[in-house]
């Protein structure tokens, strides 16, 4: 007979609210509530003796990336310099805490709603930074970037990007429909577009492409209109922002990621296999020229000033080489497999679609945005990100072990 642990069920949902809660507004909370919460799962599946119970999706494809990761830090141009860079491995155990942990589909559908709650609230403090820092006249070129309670803009952005196509999923394919769940889309999506983070509102823009393209393949005409509109509402700072790649002078943020994408090639190429070790940039660039600063003198610009890649692919390469950029490739494969199958139960599951193409969707948004940031470093964006893969397959477990055993 199975043993019930009532104190500890109910510790592990209060860790995973307070996670859906935070994780908008503290990395610290977040972290603190999801290894809390992993650390009470171990604990409850040893006192059950269930380990052949829990579900390991993607555990092989992760265990593949770990070890290339290891074997880039023992291979690397500074082992100690990179080694601490592995503790982000643990950042991978969110997904598998989440749909181990979450049997039940009303807390599932709580969670995500939390998730979005949070989310708006965010994003009403980023307007409220933004107007507020904005004065008595409006700047053509804004530099005023709200970052919510986060650290950085892109941060923000980020995160709101990812909860925006999961409120867009909502919206789109949960029935029957919470009306407030719109308002929270449009307040989340204003906020992003505040932050004149270009590679989040691609990221989104591809995300929601994708959701309204399964929703109603004949509205993908009317995106041109849609996107025009938003356009003539947007502040003068967001269009500026917008139009900038195609002045005559070209976009400078574009200009600095492609020479930091052709120093990173050259850095591959002499590093191709295990690459040089986690945050390698920082201590290899000198030994590599750098066309745009030669060519400005202007530092910011530099590879040694910016020395992330800018791109995921890139700085993966860079790092872990082939073995480690291939085994984070095939992660994504595996994933979008996974939902693949379980997509093909929407039949008899209905209710699970929301969940199935939201979390596809903020996989190719944070997939979209990453080629031109590397999102994969920024902790509570990946957070959040593996939450939300978590979430199709989690629920009533009765509705999971198919597509789990294709």
């Amino acid at each position: 007979m199975e043993r019930n642990f009532p104190t500890i069920d109910k510790m592990l949902i209060t860790t995973l609210f307070l996670f859906a809660m935070f994780s908008m507004f503290s990395i610290s909370i977040s972290q603190v509530s999801a290894g809390i919460g992993g650390l009470l799962w171990l604990i409850k599946t040893h006192l059950t003796k269930t380990w052949k119970e829990q579900r390991w999706p993607l555990g092989i494809p992760v265990l593949l990336f770990a070890l290339a990761s290891l074997l880039a830090v023992a291979d690397a141009y500074d082992a100690s310099y990179s080694f601490k860079s592995l503790k982000k491995l643990l950042e991978f155990l969110i997904f598998f805490w989440v749909l181990n942990c979450v049997r039940e589909e009303s807390i599932r559908n709580s969670l995500s709603l939390v998730l979005i709650a949070s989310a708006t609230v965010a994003g009403l403090l980023g307007l409220y930074q933004y107007w507020q820092d904005l004065g008595p006249t409006i700047q053509i070129e804004s530099s005023n970037r709200p970052e919510g309670s986060l650290s950085t803009y892109m941060t923000f952005a980020g995160l709101l990007m990812l909860v925006g196509v999961i409120a867009l999923a909502r919206g789109l394919f949960q029935k029957p429909m919470k009306r407030w769940v719109w308002a929270s889309i449009g307040i989340i999506i204003l906020a992003l577009l505040l932050t004149h983070t270009r590679q989040a509102w691609f990221g989104f823009l591809i995300g929601a492409v994708f959701l309204v393209f399964v929703w109603r393949k004949k509205v993908i005409l009317l995106l041109p209109i849609i996107l025009l509109f938003f356009y003539t509402v947007s502040p003068i700072s967001v269009q500026t922002r917008i139009m900038a790649p195609f002045y005559g002078s070209g976009d400078a943020t574009l200009e600095a990621r492609i020479n930091l994408w052709q120093v990173g090639w050259k850095i591959f190429k002499d590093y191709p296999l295990t690459g040089c070790g986690f945050s390698c940039v920082d201590l290899v660039n000198s030994q590599y020229p750098d066309p745009l600063y030669e060519k400005t003198q202007d530092l910011r610009r530099s590879v040694k000033y910016l020395q992330g890649m800018h791109n995921n692919f890139m700085q993966l390469a860079v790092d872990t080489g082939t073995l480690g950029l291939t085994a984070w490739i095939g992660i994504w494969v595996c994933f979008f497999r996974l939902l693949y199958h379980r997509a093909k139960t929407l039949k008899e599951y209905p209710q699970e679609g929301w969940a199935i193409f939201g979390s596809a969707s903020a996989a190719l948004a944070f997939l979209a945005g990453g080629l031109f940031e590397s999102n994969l470093y920024d902790t509570e964006v990946v957070m959040v990100l593996y939450f939300i893969m978590a979430l199709p397959f989690s629920g009533n477990e009765n509705n999971q072990n198919d597509a789990l055993k294709k």
